[in-house]
Protein backbone atom coordinates (compact mmCIF):
# COMPACT_ATOMS: atom_id res chain seq x y z
CA UNK A 1 0.00 0.00 0.00
CA UNK A 2 1.38 3.22 -0.71
CA UNK A 3 1.13 5.88 2.12
CA UNK A 4 0.78 9.90 1.43
CA UNK A 5 3.26 11.96 2.37
CA UNK A 6 1.29 14.58 4.28
CA UNK A 7 3.98 17.52 4.18
CA UNK A 8 4.57 17.57 0.33
CA UNK A 9 7.81 17.44 -1.25
CA UNK A 10 8.63 20.83 -0.59
CA UNK A 11 7.03 21.07 3.04
CA UNK A 12 9.00 21.20 6.53
CA UNK A 13 9.88 17.88 8.20
CA UNK A 14 11.43 16.81 11.34
CA UNK A 15 13.61 14.17 9.28
CA UNK A 16 15.59 13.34 6.67
CA UNK A 17 15.77 9.71 5.96
CA UNK A 18 18.85 8.23 4.06
CA UNK A 19 19.06 4.64 2.51
CA UNK A 20 22.07 3.32 0.10
CA UNK A 21 21.29 0.34 -1.46
CA UNK A 22 23.97 -1.75 -3.23
CA UNK A 23 21.89 -4.57 -4.68
CA UNK A 24 20.05 -5.17 -1.47
CA UNK A 25 16.61 -5.08 -2.76
CA UNK A 26 15.40 -7.82 -1.25
CA UNK A 27 16.37 -6.38 2.14
CA UNK A 28 14.53 -2.78 1.43
CA UNK A 29 11.40 -5.06 0.43
CA UNK A 30 11.86 -6.81 4.25
CA UNK A 31 12.07 -3.90 6.29
CA UNK A 32 11.57 -0.86 4.15
CA UNK A 33 7.51 -0.80 5.15
CA UNK A 34 8.56 -1.26 8.52
CA UNK A 35 9.95 2.79 8.40
CA UNK A 36 6.77 3.85 6.63
CA UNK A 37 4.82 2.06 9.28
CA UNK A 38 6.05 4.98 11.47
CA UNK A 39 4.55 7.96 10.15
CA UNK A 40 2.51 8.41 12.92
CA UNK A 41 5.08 9.13 15.08
CA UNK A 42 7.45 11.99 12.72
CA UNK A 43 7.36 14.08 9.42
CA UNK A 44 10.10 12.43 7.55
CA UNK A 45 11.18 12.51 4.00
CA UNK A 46 12.88 9.30 2.85
CA UNK A 47 15.38 8.83 -0.23
CA UNK A 48 17.01 5.45 -1.57
CA UNK A 49 20.38 5.51 -3.54
CA UNK A 50 20.64 3.17 -5.77
CA UNK A 51 24.87 2.82 -6.22
CA UNK A 52 25.03 1.27 -9.55
CA UNK A 53 22.26 -1.77 -8.66
CA UNK A 54 22.21 -4.62 -10.62
CA UNK A 55 18.94 -5.60 -8.92
CA UNK A 56 16.55 -2.60 -10.17
CA UNK A 57 16.47 -1.07 -6.60
CA UNK A 58 15.48 2.26 -7.75
CA UNK A 59 12.91 0.70 -10.25
CA UNK A 60 11.39 -1.20 -7.34
CA UNK A 61 11.21 1.78 -5.43
CA UNK A 62 9.73 4.02 -7.93
CA UNK A 63 6.59 1.57 -8.73
CA UNK A 64 6.44 0.26 -5.20
CA UNK A 65 6.57 4.02 -3.27
CA UNK A 66 6.35 6.76 -5.37
CA UNK A 67 6.76 8.90 -2.25
CA UNK A 68 10.11 7.53 -1.45
CA UNK A 69 13.21 9.67 -3.77
CA UNK A 70 15.58 7.97 -5.48
CA UNK A 71 18.84 8.55 -6.29
CA UNK A 72 20.28 6.63 -8.80
CA UNK A 73 24.55 6.00 -9.49
CA UNK A 74 25.35 4.58 -12.93
CA UNK A 75 29.01 3.78 -11.13
CA UNK A 76 29.30 2.44 -7.85
CA UNK A 77 30.55 4.98 -4.79
CA UNK A 78 31.58 4.40 -1.65
CA UNK A 79 28.92 4.21 0.96
CA UNK A 80 30.31 7.38 2.54
CA UNK A 81 30.05 9.04 -0.94
CA UNK A 82 26.39 7.94 -1.39
CA UNK A 83 25.74 8.63 2.14
CA UNK A 84 26.87 12.78 1.67
CA UNK A 85 24.58 12.51 -1.85
CA UNK A 86 21.60 11.82 0.13
CA UNK A 87 21.90 14.54 3.05
CA UNK A 88 22.74 17.03 0.18
CA UNK A 89 19.32 16.12 -2.35
CA UNK A 90 17.01 15.59 1.30
CA UNK A 91 16.87 18.80 2.55
CA UNK A 92 13.73 19.05 4.65
CA UNK A 93 14.20 17.10 7.35
CA UNK A 94 16.24 18.97 10.88
CA UNK A 95 17.51 15.93 11.41
CA UNK A 96 19.33 13.61 8.80
CA UNK A 97 19.23 9.77 9.45
CA UNK A 98 21.58 7.28 8.05
CA UNK A 99 20.09 3.94 7.95
CA UNK A 100 21.17 0.57 6.59
CA UNK A 101 18.37 -1.60 4.36
CA UNK A 102 19.05 -4.44 7.18
CA UNK A 103 17.35 -2.39 10.11
CA UNK A 104 13.69 -3.01 11.06
CA UNK A 105 12.34 -0.28 12.91
CA UNK A 106 10.18 -0.32 15.71
CA UNK A 107 7.86 1.70 17.71
CA UNK A 108 8.92 4.26 18.84
CA UNK A 109 12.42 4.60 17.17
CA UNK A 110 11.58 8.02 15.47
CA UNK A 111 10.03 9.64 18.28
CA UNK A 112 12.55 8.43 21.18
CA UNK A 113 15.24 9.70 19.07
CA UNK A 114 13.44 13.40 18.12
CA UNK A 115 12.25 13.60 21.46
CA UNK A 116 15.73 13.35 22.44
CA UNK A 117 17.67 15.43 20.50
CA UNK A 118 14.77 18.21 20.70
CA UNK A 119 15.54 17.91 24.49
CA UNK A 120 19.14 18.43 24.28
CA UNK A 121 20.67 21.06 21.96
CA UNK A 122 24.00 20.21 22.19
CA UNK A 123 23.69 16.42 21.23
CA UNK A 124 24.72 16.57 17.83
CA UNK A 125 24.27 12.63 16.96
CA UNK A 126 22.34 9.87 18.55
CA UNK A 127 21.73 5.63 18.25
CA UNK A 128 19.39 4.02 18.92
CA UNK A 129 19.62 0.26 20.38
CA UNK A 130 20.31 -2.26 18.30
CA UNK A 131 19.16 -5.90 19.21
CA UNK A 132 19.60 -9.27 17.23
CA UNK A 133 16.97 -10.79 15.65
CA UNK A 134 16.42 -12.50 18.70
CA UNK A 135 16.03 -10.05 20.40
CA UNK A 136 19.39 -9.79 22.35
CA UNK A 137 20.75 -6.55 22.47
CA UNK A 138 24.16 -5.51 20.24
CA UNK A 139 26.56 -3.83 21.81
CA UNK A 140 26.12 -1.22 19.35
CA UNK A 141 27.82 1.68 21.33
CA UNK A 142 31.39 1.80 21.74
CA UNK A 143 34.47 3.76 23.15
CA UNK A 144 37.18 4.67 20.57
CA UNK A 145 39.07 2.01 18.98
CA UNK A 146 42.70 1.61 19.83
CA UNK A 147 45.76 -0.10 18.02
CA UNK A 148 45.54 -3.03 20.72
CA UNK A 149 41.68 -3.40 20.09
CA UNK A 150 41.84 -3.09 16.16
CA UNK A 151 45.04 -5.95 16.38
CA UNK A 152 43.15 -7.97 18.87
CA UNK A 153 39.66 -8.28 16.59
CA UNK A 154 40.79 -8.16 13.69
CA UNK A 155 42.76 -11.27 14.25
CA UNK A 156 39.64 -12.39 16.13
CA UNK A 157 42.05 -13.17 18.98
CA UNK A 158 39.44 -11.59 21.51
CA UNK A 159 37.51 -15.10 20.30
CA UNK A 160 40.31 -17.01 22.24
CA UNK A 161 41.43 -15.07 24.89
CA UNK A 162 39.18 -12.29 26.75
CA UNK A 163 40.63 -8.69 27.13
CA UNK A 164 40.23 -6.46 29.30
CA UNK A 165 40.73 -3.70 26.64
CA UNK A 166 38.21 -5.33 24.27
CA UNK A 167 35.42 -5.72 26.86
CA UNK A 168 36.38 -1.59 27.38
CA UNK A 169 36.05 -1.03 23.75
CA UNK A 170 32.33 -3.30 24.10
CA UNK A 171 31.21 -0.75 26.93
CA UNK A 172 30.57 -4.03 28.82
CA UNK A 173 30.93 -2.32 32.23
CA UNK A 174 28.16 -0.05 31.84
CA UNK A 175 24.26 -0.41 31.92
CA UNK A 176 22.80 -0.51 28.42
CA UNK A 177 19.25 -0.03 29.05
CA UNK A 178 20.60 3.99 29.87
CA UNK A 179 20.61 6.39 28.13
CA UNK A 180 24.57 7.31 27.77
CA UNK A 181 27.25 9.63 26.53
CA UNK A 182 29.44 7.25 24.15
CA UNK A 183 31.89 8.17 22.08
CA UNK A 184 30.69 6.27 18.56
CA UNK A 185 27.43 4.54 17.91
CA UNK A 186 27.30 1.61 14.84
CA UNK A 187 26.39 3.60 11.62
CA UNK A 188 23.58 1.01 10.97
CA UNK A 189 21.09 3.90 12.06
CA UNK A 190 22.50 7.27 13.43
CA UNK A 191 20.10 10.15 13.52
CA UNK A 192 21.95 13.57 13.43
CA UNK A 193 21.63 16.92 13.74
CA UNK A 194 21.41 19.13 10.27
CA UNK A 195 23.58 21.86 12.01
CA UNK A 196 26.09 20.01 13.55
CA UNK A 197 26.33 17.74 10.17
CA UNK A 198 27.03 21.68 8.79
CA UNK A 199 29.36 22.93 11.37
CA UNK A 200 31.50 19.13 11.00
CA UNK A 201 30.99 18.10 7.45
CA UNK A 202 30.04 14.52 6.03
CA UNK A 203 31.39 11.00 6.62
CA UNK A 204 34.76 11.15 4.85
CA UNK A 205 34.91 9.53 1.81
CA UNK A 206 38.42 8.51 1.54
CA UNK A 207 36.76 5.22 3.55
CA UNK A 208 36.19 3.31 0.15
CA UNK A 209 34.58 0.42 1.54
CA UNK A 210 31.65 0.31 4.26
CA UNK A 211 33.98 0.35 8.07
CA UNK A 212 34.98 2.80 10.42
CA UNK A 213 33.12 5.80 8.61
CA UNK A 214 31.00 5.34 11.31
CA UNK A 215 33.50 6.06 14.27
CA UNK A 216 35.30 8.12 12.36
CA UNK A 217 32.13 10.58 11.94
CA UNK A 218 31.53 10.52 15.62
CA UNK A 219 34.52 11.10 16.54
CA UNK A 220 34.21 14.59 14.24
CA UNK A 221 31.28 15.38 16.36
CA UNK A 222 32.91 15.19 19.83
CA UNK A 223 35.94 16.86 18.22
CA UNK A 224 33.64 19.79 16.46
CA UNK A 225 31.97 20.03 20.33
CA UNK A 226 29.09 18.10 20.07
CA UNK A 227 28.21 15.32 22.15
CA UNK A 228 27.07 11.76 20.96
CA UNK A 229 24.61 9.94 22.71
CA UNK A 230 23.06 6.29 22.86
CA UNK A 231 19.20 6.14 23.62
CA UNK A 232 17.93 2.70 24.11
CA UNK A 233 14.13 4.20 24.32
CA UNK A 234 14.58 3.94 20.75
CA UNK A 235 14.91 0.74 19.20
CA UNK A 236 15.67 -1.13 15.72
CA UNK A 237 16.30 -4.90 15.25
CA UNK A 238 20.00 -4.88 12.52
CA UNK A 239 20.47 -8.55 10.81
CA UNK A 240 23.72 -7.72 10.10
CA UNK A 241 26.50 -8.81 8.17
CA UNK A 242 29.91 -9.28 9.51
CA UNK A 243 32.03 -10.55 6.64
CA UNK A 244 35.05 -9.21 7.60
CA UNK A 245 34.60 -10.94 11.10
CA UNK A 246 34.11 -14.39 9.65
CA UNK A 247 36.94 -14.23 7.21
CA UNK A 248 39.87 -11.57 8.86
CA UNK A 249 41.91 -12.68 5.83
CA UNK A 250 39.48 -11.82 2.84
CA UNK A 251 38.89 -9.11 0.63
CA UNK A 252 36.27 -7.29 3.34
CA UNK A 253 38.77 -8.24 6.34
CA UNK A 254 41.70 -6.39 4.27
CA UNK A 255 39.65 -3.54 3.92
CA UNK A 256 38.33 -2.71 7.23
CA UNK A 257 42.13 -3.27 8.48
CA UNK A 258 43.22 -0.47 5.43
CA UNK A 259 40.32 1.73 6.96
CA UNK A 260 41.21 0.82 10.56
CA UNK A 261 44.77 2.20 9.74
CA UNK A 262 43.47 4.64 7.98
CA UNK A 263 41.67 6.25 11.02
CA UNK A 264 44.18 5.69 13.14
CA UNK A 265 46.36 7.73 11.14
CA UNK A 266 44.21 10.67 10.65
CA UNK A 267 43.67 11.39 14.44
CA UNK A 268 47.07 9.92 15.52
CA UNK A 269 46.30 8.59 18.53
CA UNK A 270 43.89 11.58 19.44
CA UNK A 271 40.75 9.32 19.25
CA UNK A 272 40.97 8.11 23.26
CA UNK A 273 41.20 11.94 24.02
CA UNK A 274 38.59 13.40 22.23
CA UNK A 275 35.55 12.44 24.69
CA UNK A 276 35.15 13.04 27.90
CA UNK A 277 33.21 10.49 30.01
CA UNK A 278 32.18 7.49 27.79
CA UNK A 279 29.50 5.56 29.35
CA UNK A 280 28.08 8.81 31.68
CA UNK A 281 24.58 8.71 32.04
CA UNK A 282 23.15 11.08 29.39
CA UNK A 283 21.55 13.77 30.71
Amino acid sequence: MTLPDPEGRDGPAELSIVLVSTNQRHLLEQYLPTLLALRGEATFEVGVVDNACRDGTADWVVRTYPEVRTIRNAVPRSYAANVNQGIRRLRRGRYVAVMNPDVKCLPGLLSESVGFLDRHPDVGLVGPQLLEPDGSVQLSCRRFSTPLTLVLRGLQLDRVVRAASVDRFLMKDVDHGRSLDVDWVFGAMMIARREAVAAVGGMDERYRVTHWEDEDWCCAMWRGGWRVCYVPAARAVHEHQQAGRRRPFGRMGRAKAINAVRMLVKFRGRLSRTAAGAGRPAS
